[in-house]
């Protein structure tokens, strides 16, 4: 009876296997191997997105919960091909996290890709990637509103605004206002490589934002990148203490995510 039910589990798993390389799309993820591994992982486990095609490459995002179910990760994966052939024209990617995981907290991706990049002029105006983590639905996002400068939008009490952080004039819709830390490199004089927003809305923050140069990206860096944190948090919920930017050069693969979460309840 014993080899009979190990024989089973032997079909099983190769009938398993056999469905997700079926499943599995040529997006430069090894998304079979990734998923025998997530299975042997005692501790956490990741759950991703569909892949979104950008340049010559995919992307997709995930987030890492442990085994009570809380997000310790919520980042993105850039297969290395992505900086390749990007478009001309600016571009926006929605990544749907998985429903039900990390305890619902975090929502979705909004992925820019900017090839002329932004405004302020002399300072933002490289190519860059914009990558909004979103703690609300996807359609709130959109039903946002625009501002133009000078006017912005109803801010957060002090207490919940990090530290020599300062919002920006104006509110980008379907996007939200942006708080930029004055001591950034860029604002003193220094060639714009990375930097890290927080965003907000209607006086609550939203969405947590690296933003990385093309050209930062081909350094194929490695770094973890204290984020400065609040006195109080708005909504209870597992907040980013630093953010890592890296290159697999196993998996040819970039990563960019908000990492080392913790829990912290409103105040």
């Amino acid at each position: 009876m014993k080899k009979i039910e190990q024989k089973l589990w032997i079909l099983l798993l190769a009938v398993a296997i056999i469905g997700l390389q079926s499943c599995q799309k040529a997006d430069d993820f090894d998304s079979v191997n990734e998923n025998i591994l997530e299975l042997k992982k005692a501790t956490v486990n990741n759950f991703y997105s569909s892949t979104l095609p950008v340049g010559n490459g995919v992307v997709r995002a995930y987030v890492t919960e442990n085994r009570d179910g809380d997000p310790v990760e919520v980042g993105i994966n850039l297969s290395a091909k992505v900086l390749d052939n990007l478009p001309d024209e600016p571009k926006q990617y929605v990544l749907e996290l998985p429903k039900n995981k990390g305890n619902h907290f975090y929502t979705h991706v909004l992925f820019d890709w900017n090839p002329m990049g932004h405004e302020p002029p002399g300072i933002y105006d490289l190519p860059h990637f914009d990558i909004h983590f979103y703690i609300i639905p996807n359609e709130e996002r959109l039903a946002i509103p625009g501002l133009s400068p000078p006017d912005k939008d109803d801010a957060p009490g002090d207490d919940y605004i990090p530290e020599f952080y300062m919002q920006l004039e104006g509110l980008v819709p379907q996007m939200g206002a942006h708080w930029i830390d004055v001591r950034s490199p860029e604002l003193g004089g220094e060639t714009f490589t990375k930097t890290f927003i927080w965003g907000s809305f209607d006086t609550e923050f939203i969405f947590w934002e690296p933003m990385i140069t093309r050209d930062y990206l081909m350094t194929m860096p490695d770094e973890i990148i204290p984020i400065p944190q609040p006195i109080a948090y708005q909504e209870s919920g597992w907040y980013p203490t630093d953010y890592k930017i890296s290159y697999s050069p196993t998996k040819k693969q970039y990563t960019v995510a908000l990492v080392n979460l913790m829990y912290h309840d409103a105040e």
